[in-house]
């Protein structure tokens, strides 16, 4: 019997001492061929995951934690997190006490705290309101916080935008009316004042974090398969992160253009009528036509259709401007410029399925380039409502309709009519034609004495000739006359409202030059895994207990432009282990 107890006593420090080893280092298959289990408790049990309880499990999830603007996110009640934990006894301690139990199965138990987002309003910088527009069907909400424990060695840890299970419901291929607004966080006080722009502030997009361990799972690979199970599985998911500015420069462009407007609308309100710009010069071309010869009579009308350019660019003013690849946009009703910085850093994946601890690089190199598309959409602006103007101005239609006396010496020599229906871009391109009817001269000996008085070589067939060429010769001086008084002050307006793109791009560049020095981020952080960021901690494995797994969406380092203290907010993130074997 000693011998017997001895040997047992020996075994059972063998296979301690196996359960003890990393995880990367298998144990030996042969020294097990029965599956059995042999702990501090001399004996031995069937070793069956799913089935066998006793562990002590442990998980959470918070959605928000950190340091933001000088305020202790970890200190807030409002955003306390939920912490489930299950001893080898299954006596479960939840955190918050008054956490909702969405029930499962003993030994299984399953917890949520979701985040009152009306709690909030007091943390400066931090607004959470958008989170709670536009969610998903299936989810627990945006900011929810999860745990589930169960005495089989599992326990999954979730936070952010997951359904009822711990998975994470945001995806490179989420749709976006499948995904609620962003989060904001206020960047103004820490990039200081720019001249031109009112807010900055980062969007944080829906975000969501799970991460569960199966450390039964993780144990029985280590002791009798190849150690390959480690029993973690991670998942994070990111919609959107972006930095929007405020700038009243973007108002002052709009406002420009109104400004603009009344004097090319005046200009070409003055091309009609019997006195307008285009009679008049009708008139001064008759009165060129043949020395001597002057216009005695000239009755009818000049119309130009109506046209209100207000109205005509109407339109124009409230759109949003979009970059080709949709990462850059200026709002003209808002004056709201956006940056999807997911997708400029990110790629078509946006910020998800990146490695763990990837920390994104913010540098001149990817950052320009939000300025250059800034610029370009500005410009494309200006070009847009120039151009739309001209069109409305060159699509009007302009109608002729005038009886002409011509006189020698007070006394009228000849009539005609000119007749005219074309657009004013026909007259300014010079494809369009008058009709004029034919000449009418006076009879009898006047007509001898007024054409002598003209001089030699006026004849009635050279006048007719004259007459009859105002087909064309009167095109090219009501073109310029269009040319001169109308589109030219469309040109003016083009430099002017050129003129006040260029403070708004200024103003984006200062912004964009000064965030690397105030923003930076990572994704996907795993305190356990190689490359995390600093400040961040894990418990490890120890004795019989596996390691804390955690995971983190998204995390925020912020510090002011002029230098101080780095803060960081952690988005999302989840935490599985230390589970303990019974």
């Amino acid at each position: 019997m000693q011998r017997l107890t001895t040997t047992i006593g020996l075994l059972t420090a063998t296979v301690l001492t196996v359960a003890l080893v990393p995880s990367s280092i298998a144990a030996t298959t042969a020294s097990w061929p029965d599956d059995e289990w042999v702990h501090d408790t001399v004996g031995t049990s069937s070793f069956d995951c799913g089935t066998d309880e006793g562990y002590a499990t442990t998980a959470s999830g918070r959605f928000l934690s950190g340091s933001l603007l000088g305020t202790n996110l970890d200190n807030v009640a409002a955003l306390r997190g939920m912490t489930l934990t299950r001893d080898g006894a299954g006596a479960l301690t939840v955190d918050p006490s008054n956490a909702q139990n969405l029930g499962s199965t003993p030994p299984t138990a399953t917890y949520a705290n979701p985040l009152d987002i009306s709690l909030l309003g007091g943390i400066a910088g931090l607004n959470l309101t958008g989170l709670q527009v536009g969610l998903p069907v299936g989810s627990l909400g945006a900011v929810n916080q999860y745990a589930q424990v169960s005495g089989h060695g599992d326990s999954t840890g979730a936070s952010g935008l997951v359904d009822d299970s711990g998975g994470v419901l945001v995806s490179a291929s989420t749709p976006d009316d499948q995904l609620p607004q962003p989060a904001t966080v206020s960047l103004t006080s820490l990039l200081g004042p720019v001249t031109g722009i009112a807010d900055a502030q980062a969007q944080v997009g829906a975000v969501g974090a799970s991460s569960s361990l199966d450390w039964c799972a993780a144990l029985r690979s280590s002791l009798w398969g190849d150690g390959s199970v480690t029993g973690v599985t991670r998942d994070y998911g990111i919609a959107g992160l972006g930095v929007q500015l405020s700038s009243p420069l973007v108002g002052n462009l709009v406002s420009g253009v109104s400004a603009g407007l009344p004097a090319i609308q005046s200009a070409f309100d003055g091309l009609t009528g019997s006195n307008g710009v285009l009679s008049n010069r009708i008139r001064a071309q008759l009165n060129l036509l043949v020395p001597g010869l002057t216009v005695g009579n000239l009755t009818g009308n000049v119309t130009v259709s109506n046209l209100n350019l207000a109205t005509t660019v109407s339109s124009l003013l409230t759109q949003k401007l979009t970059s080709p690849d949709g990462t850059v946009s200026v709002d003209l009703a808002t004056g709201k410029i956006d940056a999807d910085l997911a997708a400029i850093l990110g790629g078509a994946g946006g910020l998800n399925d990146l490695p763990p601890n990837t920390q994104l690089v913010l540098n001149s190199t990817v950052l320009n380039p939000i300025i250059t598309r800034v610029g370009a959409l500005l410009d494309a602006f200006v070009t847009q409502v120039t151009t739309t103007i001209t069109n409305a101005i060159r699509a009007a239609t302009v109608s002729v309709n005038l009886a002409v006396g011509l006189n020698v010496a007070g006394i009228q020599l000849v009539s005609t009519g000119l007749h005219l229906n074309s657009t004013l871009g026909g007259l300014v391109d010079g494809t369009a034609t008058f009709t004029v009817d034919p000449p009418q001269f006076v009879s009898g000996t006047l007509l001898g004495t007024l054409l002598g008085i003209l001089g030699v070589g006026n004849t009635v067939a050279s006048l007719t000739t004259a007459i009859l060429g105002l087909a064309t010769g009167l095109v090219a001086p009501l073109g310029n006359a269009v040319t001169t008084t109308v589109l030219g002050l469309v040109t003016t307006l083009g430099a002017s409202l050129t003129g006040l793109v260029t403070p708004i791009v200024t103003a984006v560049g200062t912004i964009v030059n000064r965030l690397p020095q105030v923003l930076s981020l990572a994704v996907n952080v795993q305190p356990d895994q190689p490359g995390a960021p600093s400040g961040t901690t894990f418990i490890p494995a120890s004795g019989d207990s596996s390691a804390q797994y955690l995971v983190t969406a998204l995390r925020l380092g912020l510090v002011p432009f002029s230098g101080g203290t780095v803060a960081h907010a952690a988005f999302g993130t989840a935490s599985a282990g230390p589970n303990t074997a019974p």
